[in-house]
This record gives C-alpha cells, structure tokens and sequence, in this order.
C-alpha cells in the first residue's frame, strides 16, 4: 500500500532527523516467574507529516540503501539513554534493548556511537542492552568478533536476536565469537511463537535447541511476540524465562510506560484464560482446525494422488509478508481422494502426523 503511494527521498529523511518525525516507542518485557517488568525494547517508528505512521519494513531498507542506519543507530541511542535517565530503576536490573543492523555490526561503527551516547550519562551502562542480530554474528564472524570484545569493554548488555531462519548451527557447538559476552537469547517471531506453543511437546526441534544453548551457557531466554493470553504458560513450560508481545502490551510511548503495571496486567491475563471455558473438541477434527484461531497460522490440506499435501500461511510481524510452506505426507489408507481427509477413521493418528510434518517444515 505504502510502496505505491509515495517514494522516501533523501530530502525526507533530512526533513524527519531536523523536525523529530522518528520516535522511539517501548515494549515492556516480563518476567514470567514473578510478573514483573524487568525492561523494555525500543522500536523507532517515523510519523511522516503526509502518510502518518509509516512501518519500519518500509523505511530502515531506504535508510540502509542511502547508508543512513548510524545516523537512526544515533537517535535511537539517545532516546534509550533518555528513557533510562528518568525511568531510575537500576537497583533491580531494568534494561532497555535496541536493534542494530547487520551492517552496523560489520563495518566497527557501533561501538563509537554507543560510546559517544554514554559519554554525557550518569548511568550503569549495562542497563543499556544492544541486540545483535543472528544473521550479522553469522555472516561475518571476525567483524563480529571485534565488535563484541569493542562492546564488553564499554559495559554494555548484549543479547543475541535469533532470525526465524537459522544462521547459527547451535546443537554443532559454540560459535566463532565470545558466547560468554552475551547474557539473553532472544528468540522471536509472532508466527514462531503462536505456532509453538500450539504444538508444545511434539518434538520442536530448532527452538529445544536454541533454549538449551541458552541455558548451557547461562543465557536468558526471552520469547519476543507473543499474541494470545494462551501462550504464556506453554512458553515459559518450553523453557522461556521472559516475554514479550503484544498479548501484554503494544509498545508504548515513554509516558505511558509510567504507568504500565505489570503485575496486574499478567494477573489479568492469567483470570482471562482460567475464566474462559474450554472449546469441545470435535468428535473428527479435519485438518483445517489448526487454523481455528484468527491469530495463527492458517493451513490447507487436500489428499492428491495418495498424499497429503498441505499449505501453511503463516503471518509474521506487522511489518513482515506472508511466508507459504508446502510439504506432503503419506495419506492414510482410508484417505478420501480429492478432498480434505475429513472422514479418516483414525484422525488424531493423521492430525499428530500432520503436526510433525509441520514442525519439521518449519525447523521448530
């Protein structure tokens, strides 16, 4: 929509930095043990004078392709550092996270500015926590490498930002960079997250992984996305020890960060889900049930040709396009051709099979 109604120009970008169009809105992250906030992450969002609130996914790759992304790397320091300033609450290890690109990983010029954003700031800088994408750690390890042991020395917090898609093999041992630097492992993904915890304990693979590493080398493990009050509890049983997610709460503007209490707003979460009664389970459920919820991934399955074929449309961030995956299993004996295998006598034997292929396909 946006892509066809204007183009962002160099000029605009000038415009935005000199009247504050970009701002920095936070997203409270929670315990899960004992429903406090424990931090938050910062997202910039730009408030064009013409288009309104326009989304990331549209404005960073422009600023990356003009080789502008130090320069909200900069904005987005100061306004974290701003947050931490007038929101004191070091004594009980209240954070703020921000994003940095691949590039700015690669190329030495993060640790200058986050120096230089800490020289004025009388505070902890360990309070200040600097995700660094999987993806940035992955492709250019030795870059990496110097801009870890550049980031420990300053102070900082860090914490590595898993992609959906791996980039790191962590069941192959440690990576080529200091793993001992990091103290968080964040995995998110709205898609991710909704679907496993719909298919909690059915062998999810990639994310058993990735919590386990995590937890070998003393790392906390934050689950970035969830939407549902549903997911909480399967998530922290999975092995997550923070979350966040618009279940909880949109990001929000530093003022009304004030006055986001955490605790009654978990308590809430967890009444709504007790209080709710339980949906009855048909007596044949056809395969198109896993898409039930509005908010998860929705799933085509037809029998063809003696196999199952299955299309899963999978909804990831605001900001992010839908991803298809496509698999095929064998369809059980008594499978009507031609059509969903709605009539299957043995039914949860077909749907556990379905739900293994699904978590294969999409390396949980």
């Amino acid at each position: 929509m946006y892509r066809n109604s204007f183009r962002l120009t160099n000029t605009e970008i000038d415009e935005a930095f000199a009247t504050r169009q970009f701002r920095l809105v936070f997203q409270p992250k929670i315990d899960l043990t004992t429903s406090r906030m424990v931090g938050v992450e910062g997202f910039a969002r730009w408030q064009h004078p013409e288009f309104g609130v326009i989304p990331p996914a549209l404005f960073l790759p422009v600023l990356a392709q003009q080789g502008r992304n130090q320069e909200l790397t900069r904005f987005v320091l100061a306004e974290a550092i701003s947050l931490l300033n007038g929101f004191p609450q070091g004594d009980d290890g209240f954070t703020v996270s921000v994003n940095v690109a691949p590039d700015e990983l690669a190329d030495g010029s993060l640790p200058v500015s986050i120096r230089l954003a800490l020289t004025s700031a009388d505070l902890d800088p360990s309070r200040l926590v600097i995700d660094l994408p999987e993806r940035g750690l992955a492709t250019a390890p030795d870059r990496a490498r110097d801009t870890i042991h550049a980031l420990r020395q300053i102070g900082v917090g860090l914490a590595i930002e898993c992609a959906p898609e791996p980039h790191l093999d962590f069941a192959a041992g440690d990576p080529p960079f200091d793993v001992a630097a990091f103290r968080e492992l964040k995995i998110g993904g709205q898609a991710i997250i909704q679907f496993a915890s719909r298919l909690e304990g059915t062998g999810l693979g990639l994310l058993n992984k990735r919590i386990a590493f995590a937890r070998n080398h003393g790392m906390t493990t934050t689950a970035v996305g969830a939407e549902t009050a549903e997911s909480l509890g399967t998530l922290q049983r999975l092995g997550f020890a923070q979350v966040q997610g618009n279940a909880i709460s949109q990001p929000l503007m530093p003022q009304d960060l004030a006055h986001f209490d955490a605790e009654t707003t978990m308590a809430g979460l967890v009444n709504s889900t007790q209080e709710r009664p339980k949906k009855k389970s048909p007596a044949t459920p056809p395969p198109e049930s896993l898409a039930a919820q509005p908010s998860a991934p929705r799933a085509k399955v037809q029998v063809v040709r003696g196999k199952a074929s299955v299309e899963l449309m999978t909804q990831g961030n605001e900001e992010t396009a839908t991803r298809i995956y496509r698999l095929s299993i064998p369809k059980p004996d008594n499978a009507v051709p031609g059509r969903p295998d709605a009539e299957d006598a043995e039914p949860r034997s077909f749907m556990s099979r379905l739900q293994r292929s699904l978590a294969r396909s999409l390396n949980l």
